[in-house]
């Protein structure tokens, strides 16, 4: 077994990974937001395009176009998967409010919804992935460093990153 580090609470390897995994959510999180402000006519957020972002880790213009390449590519994809969801979750709305429905029904639907987020999910994350393996180690470090929430006036941490 490898040794853990009594100062972080696991190993080297676990800590990355679960750094990784919170870039995931984030970006994810930041995904759907972008998809839902595209939706509404609004440019989404790029962070490998804010020169906040682009100083802090050092991107080159190489690797910001690769990932607005990679971004375009999976966004017609995430949008679909979005509305899908979306439709799934209008419907079982109106199933559940309709008392004469049979659960089997409901049921059945709730496997449609939950079928259509796990596609939306996957979508984001395989594409975290592809702009990660961009990154390098530093890279990919200082960006999870710079997503994280920033604590708000009270000490709680906000849900999200005020953009300067």
């Amino acid at each position: 077994m490898a040794p853990s580090s009594h100062v972080t609470g696991g190993t080297p390897m676990q800590l990355r990974a679960i750094a990784l995994l919170s870039v995931v959510v984030v970006v994810g999180v930041m995904a759907t937001a972008a998809v839902e402000a595209g939706e509404q006519g609004r440019r989404p957020h790029r962070w490998w395009q804010s020169d906040e972002v682009t100083g802090l880790l050092g991107l080159t213009d190489e690797q910001s176009v690769m990932l607005d390449r990679i971004y375009r590519r999976t966004l017609p994809k995430l949008r679909e998967s979005m509305r899908r969801l979306n439709a799934e979750e209008r419907t079982l709305s109106r199933l559940v409010a309709d008392m004469e429905i049979e659960e089997i029904d409901v049921t059945r639907q709730i496997d449609r919804v939950e079928a259509a987020r796990s596609e939306t999910s996957k979508t984001r994350i395989l594409m975290v992935f592809r702009m990660h393996r961009i990154l390098t180690d530093t890279q990919r470090d200082a960006l999870d460093e710079w997503m994280k929430p920033e604590p708000d006036e009270n000490g709680s941490d906000r849900s999200q990153r005020r953009r300067r």
